[in-house]
């Protein structure tokens, strides 16, 4: 499954596809290792019942490499003129300098599908490794508060 990404590490090697029940599934079953288990779908009520009917979202678009296998997903919400990003990477890869490739296939996608003028996310504020690769990507820091558990980040559209 790896083989594909690891070898090229281009951002050719990987699609953003519309998200299956299959992909919905596998990712249902990720198990991240500590202190990342935070990010298992079956820890939060809510991810269960995003991932529990894909067809039926809009929102949703799975991540695959070059031999089709599950590499993420992507949850794009459009509000207004900026595009909000969910995303998570495949356990197995993640820590393995695949966030770049990644998160720029998701911009392109998002870029060309609603040319939005900003994209903004939120990333648990103890996630170092999260907020380095979103720094990398062009993402800065917009809100970090004490009372929240979360950093808010922002960037301009591609487009």
């Amino acid at each position: 499954m790896r083989g594909a990404l690891r070898r090229t590490r281009r951002l050719a090697a990987v699609n953003v596809v519309p998200l299956t029940e299959e992909h919905a599934l596998q990712i249902s079953g990720w198990q991240y290792e500590f202190p990342y288990e935070w990010y298992d779908t079956s820890n939060d009520p809510r991810r269960v019942e995003l991932f529990a009917h894909p067809a039926k979202s809009e929102t949703l678009r799975a991540v695959v490499d070059a031999d089709g296998a599950l590499v993420g997903f992507f949850n794009f919400v459009r509000e207004g003129d900026e595009v909000r990003l969910g995303l998570g990477m495949r356990h197995d890869l993640t820590g393995h300098g695949f966030a770049q490739p990644f998160i720029r296939a998701g911009l392109n996608y998002a870029a060309l599908e609603w040319r939005p003028k900003k994209f903004r996310l939120w990333v648990a504020r103890w996630n170092e490794r999260a907020l380095r690769a979103y720094r990398r990507a062009g993402f800065r820091e917009v809100k970090r508060d004490a009372e929240s558990r979360f950093v808010e980040m922002e960037r301009e559209g591609l487009i």
